[in-house]
């Protein structure tokens, strides 16, 4: 019993400092790359500097599959058959998924998407990681329902990752348009225009639902050990294999993932030494979907107003950049911290504010754009 305790809060600092990284770094990576200038853009520190935006996208879907897999866990007979549970949980990935398509949307009101050109409609069903993490892990979640072991779960995980990688670089060769529904061909290939198609960004929160099973037999009980032979020593030989006889797409997944397990193993060692987190990481690890909706908005805008890129968009020295990174990132660390305090002090009202916002949201889709 007075072991269990420490264990537990060394888990839930591990996971909430990881995730709570991926999402301020994602949210600098993009105010970033949306402001800084073209002349800044250039040499070898924009390289790392590209690579380490690329590797934050990975970690961040990763740890997506991570934490399902863990919260799946924890009630894993409940998740076994169409339970209330289940169909709440499909509802809420469908709402990610809607939440994307919103993003995109070209014009209000909404019936004007009769008559948007056709660049526009690519432009509308491109899929990004909204969509993407929306539906994988419906994907997931039938993967649970059919394996129905914890075991059985983890191996077809990795399975369905390592064939989503190998199918990859035929998928991109394809035209999916003259097969199937723009909408359905821009979740195949970056052919129509998508930044995160299922292929092969869906493999890494297959790889990270994989990892969390095989966090959740050992690694809460010794996390040392866990990062070191779960993560640090897996991360290393991945990137061994990536960098010896692995090419194009399969390369790079390679190398993204052996990084990102190189990174959480070094995450799960700091945490052994973190008795207590400051909230403000449980937080934006808890909110990081209303963080990652809010601060698209805030900086490439969308249909409901203009973002920081339609007024500054790559004009900004490193310097002032860097202002405003710190401009976005600060008030959206105070979103997550406000939001999660009123979800659970007072579940009511934040149930409320979530309803109002959105019927506004909807609504203004029904009013006639009258921005400038």
């Amino acid at each position: 019993m007075n072991d269990a305790r420490p264990r537990s809060a060394h888990r839930v600092i591990f996971i909430d400092l990881a995730r709570a990284i991926a999402v301020i770094l994602m949210v600098a990576g993009h105010t970033s790359s949306a402001l800084l200038a073209t002349s800044y853009q250039s040499g070898r520190w924009f390289e790392i500097w590209t690579f380490q935006r690329g590797l934050t996208s990975a970690l961040f879907l990763l740890l997506a599959g991570f934490a399902f897999s863990i919260a799946t866990t924890r009630h894993w007979a409940t998740h076994l058959t169409l339970s209330p549970q289940v169909l709440k949980r499909a509802q809420r990935f469908a709402m990610f998924v809607v939440l994307g398509y919103a993003l995109h949307l070209p014009t209000r009101p909404i019936w004007k998407l009769a008559g948007v050109t056709e660049p526009q409609w690519r432009a509308l069903f491109a899929v990004d990681v909204l969509q993407l993490i929306g539906v994988t892990l419906l994907i997931v979640q039938a993967l649970v329902l059919i394996s129905r072991s914890r075991r059985v779960f983890m191996g077809v995980s990795f399975g369905v990752a390592v064939a989503i990688v190998s199918a990859s670089p035929y998928m991109w060769r394809m035209d999916w348009t003259r097969v199937v529904p723009l909408p359905l061909a821009a979740y195949l290939s970056p052919g129509t225009g998508s930044l995160f198609p299922l292929f092969p960004w869906v493999a890494y929160v297959l790889i990270g639902a994989a990892t969390g099973q095989v966090y959740a037999r050992w690694g809460a009980a010794n996390m040392g050990t866990f990062a070191r032979w779960g993560m640090l020593l897996p991360g290393a030989l991945i990137l061994g294999l990536a960098s010896t006889v692995m090419w194009g797409i399969p390369s790079d997944v390679a190398l993204r993932t052996g990084s990102c397990f190189l990174v959480m193993g070094c995450i799960a060692l700091l945490s052994q030494r973190i008795s207590q987190l400051p909230r403000a990481f449980g937080a934006v690890a808890q909110e990081s979907l209303v963080v990652y909706f809010v601060h698209l908005c805030v900086v490439y805008g969308s249909v409901w107003n203009p973002g920081l890129s339609q007024f500054y968009g790559h004009q900004m020295s490193l310097p002032v950049t860097l202002i405003f990174v710190a401009g976005v990132v600060i008030p959206m660390i105070a979103l997550a911290v406000y939001w999660n305090r009123l979800k659970h002090a007072r579940p009511g009202a934040a149930r409320w504010v979530s309803v109002a916002a959105g019927v506004v949201l909807g609504g203004l889709l029904l009013w006639p754009d009258v921005r400038p």
